[in-house]
């Protein structure tokens, strides 16, 4: 250490090598006097600023927690992604860490303690898949960012090999008797709102957030199409651009979906006169603003409780849409672009599904059938 004299003071000055050039650099540190007590105050300043500039320039910190780990990838996520995004993502770790121990070091976990404690957690196979997927998701960051360098960890946790039946496919989507069922419920009960929020989710695929953003400029009926360029977040109350990319997208509005459209139209148009209000909204609320999906879901779970004995989300709807055109020939591309996404593990598996009792039904048929009396 060295000092130079100011007119106002000193100056200390340090050397120190940078581990990431191997240069040297110098860092300093001001005193009013050349004092030796400031001499001393200065030489332990000089020194932690140094052990901190090294410290910021090494790489993995071998203490970091799964919580320490998650709030720093959180901070991270926020800077580029949607707060809905973000938040569902905290959600997911948030369960995973639960599950696991928050205070639990990143760099001495193992694939075979992660596994066993999420089945451990008693939860569905496709839920701990979902899990997983997220976690390493966090894990990669952290890796990626000298965070951790658990890569033994990240190389063997895989997700578990999901042999569920059929039944548990059958789900994730409405069968036809059941949604003509449940569309009926709606419209005898006349909550019109609901009931072309359910037919045209059903006949379009979009997600809740997609319809509620939908505007009357983003329909043509001229054209026969439909763009998806937004979506609404009802937690945070933001119209935003849609999940990804691949959601933005314009779709065909086909005969059927036609029909409905032009019903909610109508019916738009006389809730706009009842409650004295303008709205470019496709299905607003009685004051002209966008559906929130709790009101709908809440409607949703009851009536399908009743109806038909086992509960019913707005998602299930898109599900139901893709098993319909996977029934009527569309193949899982034609489906994807549909849906609005480059791959979906349960639509995958709804496809393949229901092309198999298509399959079936074949079979019946050509087993009726007396090729030679």
């Amino acid at each position: 250490m060295w000092c130079e004299p100011r007119k106002n003071g000193v100056v200390y000055r340090e050397r120190y090598k940078d581990p990431l050039t191997e240069k040297t650099k110098v860092v300093t540190v001001f005193k009013q006097k050349d004092t030796p007590q400031n001499k001393k105050k200065a030489q332990r300043e000089l020194t932690a600023k140094i052990e901190a500039t090294i410290e910021n320039l090494q790489c993995t910190d071998n203490t970091v927690t799964l919580s320490k780990l998650q709030k720093e990838y959180l901070k991270a996520q926020r800077i580029i992604y949607k707060d809905s995004t973000v938040d569902r993502n905290e959600s997911v770790t948030s369960s995973v860490i639960e599950i696991l121990n928050q205070d639990a070091i990143v760099n001495n976990l193992t694939a075979q303690y992660v596994k066993s404690k999420l089945l451990d957690s008693g939860k569905e196979l496709t839920t701990l898949n979902s899990y997983i997927t997220r976690f390493k998701a966090m894990l990669n960051w952290g890796y990626e960012n000298d965070y951790h360098d658990n890569m033994r960890l990240l190389t063997k946790l895989k997700q578990f090999n999901d042999t569920s039946d059929d039944s548990e496919i059958k789900t994730k989507y409405l069968e036809p008797e059941e949604a003509k069922k449940l569309l009926n419920y709606i419209q005898n009960d006349e909550n019109w709102r609901w009931y072309y929020t359910t037919s045209i989710l059903l006949l379009s695929g979009l997600r809740f957030g997609e319809l509620s953003a939908l505007e009357i400029s983003d329909i043509d009926l001229d054209q026969l199409t439909i763009r998806i360029s937004k979506t609404y977040d009802s937690k945070h109350d933001i119209v935003t651009t849609p999940k990804t990319d691949n959601s933005k997208r314009v779709i065909h509005i086909q005969p059927t979906l036609l029909v409905e459209l032009k019903k909610c139209m109508l019916w738009r148009k006389e809730l706009m006169l009842a409650n004295n209000f303008r709205s470019n909204i496709l299905i607003p609320n009685n004051k002209g603003d966008h559906m929130q999906i709790a009101g709908y879901e809440k409607y949703l779970r009851i009536i399908s409780e009743k109806l038909l004995a086992r509960r019913v989300t707005p998602h299930m709807l898109r599900h139901t849409h893709a098993s319909l055109l996977a029934a009527n020939g569309m193949t899982p591309d034609e489906i994807a672009r549909r849906l609005g996404h480059s791959k979906s593990t349960i639509t995958s598996k709804i496809y393949i599904h229901v092309t198999q009792k298509v399959i079936e039904n074949d079979n019946r048929k050509l087993d009726q059938i007396k090729l030679f009396s």
